[in-house]
C-alpha cells in the first residue's frame, strides 16, 4: 500500500510542475495564482500546499525537472573533434531548438526572463557543454577546468538565446546559420 501512496505523490508532483511550466509559456510566475494553478491541474489547494510551501517551492521542482530535460536534449551525440566544435554543436541544437515555434523552453524563458530560470538555463546547458568537452579531454588537455570553460560559454550562450528572442527578425532570418558560423569564427580561435 506504501508502494501505491508513494506513486500519488510523485504523480501529483508532476501533473502540478507540469502545469505550471504550462502556464509559464503564457505568462510569468508572478502573475500566476495557486488558485488557478490548482484549477487548470484540477488538484485541491489543500493537495498543493500538502507538497509545496508555494508556488515558489513549486517552481523550483518544475525547474529541477526542466533542467533535466534540457541536459537530456543538449548532450545528444554529436561529432565534435574540437573544443571548438562542442560550441558549435551545442550553439546550433540550442539556436534550432528556440527558433523552433512549439519551443516549451523558449515559451517559458519568453515570459519568464528571471533569475531562477536563467540559472536553470545556464546550468544545464553548462552541464552538457562539460560533458561533450570531457569526450575531448585526452586530445585537448587545457589549462581552464572544463567546469569553468563550461560556465563561460553556457552563460554567453544563454545571453544570446534570450538577445534572439528579443529579436525575432534575426533568430527568423535566413543567413542565421551564417551569422552564428562568423560569431564563433571570429570569436573562437
Amino acid at each position: 500500500m506504501e508502494q501505491k501512496e508513494d506513486l500519488r505523490i510523485v504523480r501529483t508532483r508532476k501533473l502540478l510542475s507540469s502545469t505550471l511550466l504550462e502556464m509559464m509559456e503564457e505568462e510569468s510566475i508572478e502573475k500566476i495564482s495557486v488558485i488557478d494553478l490548482c484549477a487548470k491541474a484540477m488538484v485541491n489547494r489543500a493537495t498543493f500546499y500538502a507538497h509545496f510551501e508555494d508556488k515558489y517551492h513549486l517552481l523550483t521542482y518544475a525547474l529541477e525537472e526542466l533542467k533535466d530535460k534540457i541536459y537530456a536534449r543538449f548532450t545528444k551525440d554529436f561529432y565534435a573533434e574540437t573544443p571548438r566544435d562542442v560550441i558549435r554543436g551545442v550553439l546550433f541544437m540550442a539556436v534550432s531548438y528556440l527558433a523552433d515555434k512549439q519551443s516549451d523552453i523558449s515559451r517559458v524563458v519568453q515570459f519568464n526572463c528571471n533569475e531562477r530560470v536563467m540559472r536553470t538555463l545556464t546550468d544545464s546547458l553548462a552541464q552538457s557543454i562539460k560533458y561533450q568537452l570531457g569526450k575531448l579531454r585526452g586530445r585537448y588537455p587545457s589549462s581552464v577546468p572544463a567546469p569553468m570553460t563550461a560556465a563561460c560559454y553556457a552563460g554567453a550562450l544563454v545571453n544570446l538565446l534570450v538577445w534572439l528572442l528579443d529579436n525575432p527578425a534575426v533568430l527568423a532570418s535566413t543567413d542565421l546559420n551564417d551569422k552564428l558560423d562568423a560569431l564563433i569564427a571570429e570569436n573562437l580561435r
